[in-house]
């Protein structure tokens, strides 16, 4: 079915930062989308990933789960259908449940920057992310985490705790707001993900969904027959 699915919803976004691919889970336990999602990344088959409220009512608690779409308008009634779909297909979407994640990529090869869903080619394997967090005032987030090839990278980990001149005032809008620079030796796809770790949505979504870590994750991009998915980099 692969050829014919153009997204995929890869709920919950937290099980990313369980570092799965370097401890799965048995089999009896692989039901795990985001895990299945990264997996099927690795092997090239580039579908972008969603959540959904999948919201039948409307109740308290709805709209905790959603997707920021790269538009060419922020004017809600100028907003075009077809070109929503079109950035859809294409991965250019962060899935969060509140925090507000921007990256973009840049290298020397290729100067003009790049948004999660775009290749860039990086004959150094020299690339820069321009990666900014922002939240209303009743989220934070307190970790920003660099995933390469679906692996977390030790060196790209950012807390709060670790890293406090990287993060904004917990009153502020602006919670992260860095470049990061990167050195690869072979292509790459590349997944950015913030979090609030032990925090809560329960402020605004109450007791049932609201008890789930604030938390955004970038996406990659779908463009079949490619190999690698989001931001490719292809070094000399």
């Amino acid at each position: 079915m692969l050829k014919w699915t153009d997204v995929v919803e890869v709920h919950p976004l937290e099980s990313i930062f369980q570092d799965i691919p370097n401890n799965p889970p048995s089999v009896r336990r692989m039901r795990i989308p985001m895990f299945q999602w990264l997996q099927l990344l690795n092997q090239g088959h580039r579908i972008p990933g969603v959540i959904n409220t999948d919201a039948h009512y409307n109740h308290h608690g709805s709209g905790w789960r959603r997707n920021w779409f790269a538009c060419s308008t922020d004017d809600p009634a100028k907003i075009s259908t077809d070109e929503m779909v079109r950035q859809a297909e294409s991965g250019h979407i962060v899935m969060s449940t509140g925090p507000f994640l921007s990256v973009t990529g840049r290298s020397s090869s290729s100067p003009d920057a790049v948004i999660p869903g775009d290749d860039l080619v990086a004959a150094d394997g020299q690339v820069t992310l321009s990666v900014s967090v922002q939240c209303p005032n009743w989220l934070d987030v307190n970790r920003v985490q660099v995933f390469i090839n679906g692996r977390p990278s030790e060196k790209h980990n950012y807390t709060r705790k670790s890293s406090p001149e990287l993060f904004g005032n917990v009153d502020a809008v602006g919670k992260f707001d860095s470049s990061i620079g990167l050195t690869l030796d072979h292509d790459a796809h590349l997944i950015v993900a913030t979090i609030g770790e032990g925090m809560t949505m329960e402020k605004v979504m109450g007791t049932r969904y609201g008890k789930r870590p604030p938390i955004a994750v970038s996406n990659p991009r779908t463009a079949p027959p490619a190999i690698q998915p989001m931001f490719q980099f292809q070094t000399a």
